[in-house]
């Protein structure tokens, strides 16, 4: 359930930057930074000064030699995080421009051997271990350049698993979990151990179901991410930090903690890492509460291939707590096979 003090606050502000970002279009140092490029580029020569600020103004793409070059210039031309920042770059001044966040896929059949009825107070057996799973996930940069060389972004990402084929029950989705965000994205500028730093981001993000009563589940984090890569190898890794909410009380009070022990299951923080093999990229995503005893947590490995030219084959495994947030505290075991839209580790 969304919180009334700090996450309906927060997330005014992102519905208020994106309103103002997308009517207002590009902020006058966008528009300088992008006439600047494009008369050290050469390539506009045969425009007029008015001609060129228009084509600024409307957002229309200026490629440069130096962005061009900018990823070979750092040594890492065929990175996997630098490859995916040049394609980022590419829609940064087109109007109403939405970028991949995290994968965008559909998992059309998924087998999850330990399906779990208890949030619904009904059995196991209720619950099919074939469901559908799907994600998208999209970011909007809404102030670029607004500390220093920090870009403020807008994200949202839905996961959902839809009982498709329960039709004793009538298909329900079983859960679907909604996160919106705000981050600062800030371009790394050193080397660690032979890896560069591609970009570090600073956030604060909501987590929801959108239930009420006993099947409510929310929490807010602020947290860090840093990414590295080296040739066609990357990892991130992505410490947080839970709000803290007041306890309930009553079980059904709608403004207490609906998961006060989500800590203990999604632990406090990931790291995610990946690899790309000729046109393949493997990746792996880990979480560990650190804790010796009662220790818990996660693990998720993606494997996907080309099929045609816009659409990869997909295959997922899923092992531990905190896949939704209805079954955090539950263990899954999940594996699936779909298509994925756009890729990300």
């Amino acid at each position: 359930m969304f919180r009334p003090n700090v996450t309906c606050t927060a997330l005014l502000i992102l519905i208020s930057l994106i309103l103002a970002s997308s009517c207002f279009g590009v902020t006058k140092n966008d528009e300088k930074q992008c006439m600047i490029l494009a008369m050290e580029s050469g390539q506009y020569e045969h425009l007029t000064i008015n001609q060129l600020r228009q084509k600024c103004t409307n957002h229309e793409a200026i490629k440069t030699e130096e962005q061009d070059l900018g990823s070979a210039n750092n040594g890492q031309k065929n990175g996997l995080i630098n490859q995916r920042l040049a394609e980022e770059q590419e829609t940064k001044y087109h109007p109403f421009s939405l970028t991949a966040h995290r994968r965008n896929y559909i998992l059309p059949v998924t087998f999850n051997n330990n399906p779990n009825g208890n949030p619904y107070e009904v059995s196991d057996n209720d619950v099919k271990k074939v469901e559908v799973k799907f994600q998208f996930s999209l970011k909007l940069p809404i102030w670029n350049n607004i500390i220093g060389d920090a870009d403020l972004w807008g994200a949202y990402t839905n996961i959902s698993f839809w009982q498709a084929y329960n039709k004793t029950h009538s298909s329900p989705f079983r859960d679907t979990n909604h996160e919106p965000e705000l981050f600062l994205s800030i371009q790394g500028k050193r080397n660690f151990l032979g890896f560069k730093n591609s970009y570090n981001t600073i956030g604060f993000a909501h987590q929801s179901n959108g239930q009420h009563g006993s099947l409510s589940r929310s929490w807010n984090r602020i947290y860090f991410s840093a990414a590295f890569e080296r040739d066609n190898f990357a990892f991130a890794i992505k410490p947080w930090y839970r709000i803290p909410e007041d306890e309930k009380s009553s079980p059904n009070d709608p403004s207490g903690d609906d998961n006060p022990d989500i800590d203990k299951y999604m632990g406090y923080g990931e790291l995610v890492a990946g690899y790309k093999w000729d046109e393949h990229l493997f990746s792996m995503l880990l979480r560990n509460n650190l804790r010796s005893s009662n220790n818990k947590g996660a693990i998720q490995l993606d494997w996907t291939f080309p099929l045609t030219r816009r659409i990869k084959g997909y295959v997922q495994y899923f092992n531990g707590y905190g896949e939704s947030l209805i079954d955090y505290n539950a263990s899954v075991n999940r594996l699936g096979v779909g298509i994925v839209l756009t890729d990300a580790l």
